[in-house]
């Protein structure tokens, strides 16, 4: 006789039928997508801390069909020329970061006795960057107007800037052989003085001084001005048209020159120089050396910079130093007078700042050999830029189905066995095998 849960039709049995189809419904959803999965390309997501191990995995036991990288900075410049080999061999490699800050490096050793390396560092305005040497930190920056610049006198092989998560290096590759000065003008205390400085400095300098028109003053043999000899040539006073034109060819074939602005408004060098005079602006008399800057209180005649002139340096709003570049070398016109002033009357650290900023203007023209020290092929000079520019720009990952139609397979599985345990009690409930 059977039980009423038996009778055809019954509910109890009809609740049995359903859990085991439900369960045979489920059997084959898992199996169609463990046979679908494989057929899938896989799909690799990664973060920066496990992606060295990654990297040799998807190299020799997977082949995934995308990568992608979650970087909270920098990534090695190995691991980042890795991804690009997998790109170019065909997997699909996006990325995106989370920490990293736009930053580039770049440093070259500095064309002056003592030595030295200067950095320019390009990062968003208001970044704060740390700086670094292989032996540890060394100072930390502001960037404004888009970087900042440092100058090193311990002449470090490589320098880094830190950001953020982000890293860049960048090494010193080459060591400068520098050549003579040369100082044309005429004899006074502004040659004087400007000359002693830069023997101070370490430079070696030969000078032609005009004292009357039956002779001049000179220092060094009178040798052809060529970059063969001179690193660089600083013209004080007016000087004559053969000279002027040797200074030119100086310049063209590579050579510096620094030019008063007395000099500069002369015919034989309006051509070269970086500008011309305007009305010239008296510095206070007597001098005042009791200005943070005493520079500040020398005679100013302004600059009217040329169109492809660059301003290194304003009073107010005159310009007072202007630079350009012309064919293979580069040319400072300073409209400072008798600078000789401030090396004698600017008061304490006045004849080592006056040393140090005509030091400047010559190391920035100046012409130096180089020699090639050993690559160093670690650094990374702009990591982000390199980055872009090898895999693009950042992206999501790309969009793929999921597991189980959407349903991951532990949530299919529970299904499955909540299924079968439903119909495995209902049929022990009414005494059925």
């Amino acid at each position: 006789m059977r039980s009423p849960g038996e009778s055809r039709g019954g509910p109890r049995l009809w609740l049995e039928r359903i859990a085991r189809g439900l369960a045979l419904l489920l059997l084959l959803w898992l199996l169609v997508d463990v046979f679908r999965g494989r057929a899938e390309p896989l799909r690799a997501s990664v973060q920066e801390r496990d992606l060295s191990a990654e990297l040799s995995r998807w190299s020799t036991a997977a082949d995934p069909a995308s990568v992608h990288l979650e970087s909270e900075g920098s990534i090695a410049p190995f691991q980042r020329d890795w991804l690009a080999a997998l790109s170019g061999a065909g997997t699909r490699v996006t990325w995106e970061s989370r920490g990293g800050v736009p930053l580039a490096i770049a440093v070259e050793p500095v064309a002056d006795p003592e030595g030295g390396v200067r950095a320019w560092i390009a990062a968003p305005s208001g970044t704060r960057v740390e700086m670094e040497d292989p032996a540890g930190p060394l100072d930390s920056l502001a960037a404004a107007g888009g970087g900042a610049r440092l100058l090193v006198r311990s002449s470090p092989a490589e320098l880094r800037a830190r950001a953020g998560g982000s890293t860049a290096g960048s090494a010193v590759t080459d060591s400068l052989v520098l050549g003579r000065l040369l100082l044309l003008g005429r004899v006074e205390w502004e040659s004087k003085f400007v000359a002693a400085a830069l023997e101070e400095r370490g430079w070696k300098l030969d000078a032609r001084l005009r004292l009357s028109p039956r002779g001049d003053v000179r220092q060094g043999p009178a040798t052809s001005i060529d970059t063969a000899r001179y690193a660089a040539v600083l013209v004080l006073d007016s000087i004559g048209n053969a000279e002027a034109q040797a200074v030119g060819r100086f310049v063209r074939e590579g050579g510096g020159a620094v030019i008063a602005v007395s000099a500069a408004d002369a015919a034989a060098l309006a051509a070269l120089s970086a500008g011309r005079s305007t009305a010239a602006l008296q510095g206070r008399e007597p001098f005042d050396s009791t200005l943070s800057e005493p520079r500040r209180s020398l005679e100013l005649a302004p600059i009217a910079p040329r169109e492809d002139a660059v301003v290194l340096e304003r009073r107010g709003n005159a310009v007072a130093v202007a630079a350009r570049r012309i064919e293979r070398g580069r040319v400072v016109t300073t409209g400072y007078r008798d600078t000789w002033r401030w090396r004698m009357g600017g008061g304490e650290g006045s004849v080592q700042a006056h040393r140090d900023w005509w030091a400047d203007l010559v190391a920035g023209v100046a012409h130096a050999g180089r020699v090639t020290r050993e690559a160093r092929p670690d650094t990374d000079e702009a990591p982000l830029a390199t980055l872009v520019d090898l895999l693009g720009p950042a992206r999501a990952p790309p969009a793929g189905p999921g597991p189980g139609f959407g349903i991951s397979r532990a949530w299919l599985f529970g299904l499955l066995a909540a299924a079968l345990l439903l119909e495995w009690a209902s049929r022990r409930l009414r005494g059925a095998p």
